[in-house]
């Protein structure tokens, strides 16, 4: 239907009697007028005589000496570096920059992780505030551990959601063999890098000091360390849930599940060592695939027994 210059391709349309509507994207007008409308058997034979018409213009206007390129054996690895290094490197380049511009357009969004960040650090190092050093401080800071790491649960489910309305393109685009999974995956986490950093350091810098915690950099960097990997954690585990169902209400029961086992399992609501046998394992399996959270949970308590060495020294 057309061969040439993009800047020529809508006035030569509009010059076949379909020119462009207003405020409409010019790359969809083009999409939409050359495809076949499969709705419907009168959308279909009204969309395939619009193609039998636009075809004719161009032959028209090409003249006799109309002819085609034929196939050339180029492969796509040739074309992007003979490798699958280079597809692989194409892809990730491709989907951060477009993830990056997405993340860019929505700033509410950015700026609602971060509030979100200030707003239960404040709530959470109120209701801890500077908690004392008898045995029910001591239990209170082992509640102020489990809260610092359920902040990484809210995060879990809003990365669910946007996971649920991003991946209809990935899902698009992976049918049509152009996106790979690693690539996809990589490509969020390297667009996303200030928010997944900026909230867990937000969050601790305010409730780790709030709390009262001990006042020294190692132990506040072993603390950021623990809230950083639970953001990780938590953002891999909702790939998880999105990769076993693409539909944001089943996916989120998933994750659910899967976050509550792993509390429930870790040690905090129980000792591990009081839970049946067959149950122990559940820590591990459930997490070892996604970055496990019931790992950085045991980090917690390691905090929580340096805390507790203080106060006995004490």
């Amino acid at each position: 239907m057309y061969s040439g210059p993009a800047s020529q391709a809508i006035s030569h349309f509009e010059a076949a009697g379909y020119p462009l509507p207003p405020f409409v994207n010019p790359a969809e007008f083009l999409v939409d007028i050359a495809a076949i409308d499969g709705r419907s058997e009168d959308a279909e034979k009204s969309s395939l005589a619009r193609l039998e018409i636009l075809k004719g213009v161009w032959k028209k206007e090409q003249g006799p000496d109309l002819s085609f390129p034929e196939k050339t054996s180029t492969s796509i690895q040739e074309f992007n570096g003979n490798s699958q290094g280079g597809i692989f490197r194409r892809q990730l380049m491709v989907m951060t920059k477009r993830s990056m511009k997405t993340t860019i357009r929505d700033p509410t969004g950015f700026a609602g992780c971060l509030l979100q960040a200030v707003v239960m650090a404040i709530a959470y190092g109120w209701i801890f505030f500077h908690l004392g050093i008898d045995e029910a401080g001591i239990r209170s800071r082992e509640g102020a551990i489990y809260v610092a790491l359920y902040q990484s649960y809210l995060m879990l489910i809003l990365d669910v959601y946007r996971l649920t309305v991003d991946i209809r393109l990935f899902d698009m685009e992976r049918s049509d063999r152009v996106a790979g999974v690693p690539a996809f995956l990589l490509s969020r986490r390297l667009s996303k890098l200030p928010e997944d950093l900026l909230v867990p350091i937000i969050f601790s810098s305010i409730f780790y000091f709030m709390v009262g915690f001990r006042k020294d950099i190692a132990s506040f960097a072993i603390f950021l360390t623990v809230n950083v990997a639970s953001q990780y954690s938590a953002v891999t585990l909702a790939c998880l849930c999105v990769a076993v169902a693409r539909d944001f209400a089943v996916a989120s029961l998933i994750a659910n599940l899967l976050f509550t086992i792993q509390f429930l399992c870790c040690g905090w609501v129980v000792q591990t060592d009081q839970l049946p046998v067959y149950l122990r394992w559940l820590r591990w399996i459930v997490s070892s695939p996604i970055g496990s959270i019931g790992s950085v949970t045991k980090f917690g308590e390691g905090l929580q027994l340096l805390r507790f060495h203080d106060i006995d020294a004490e």
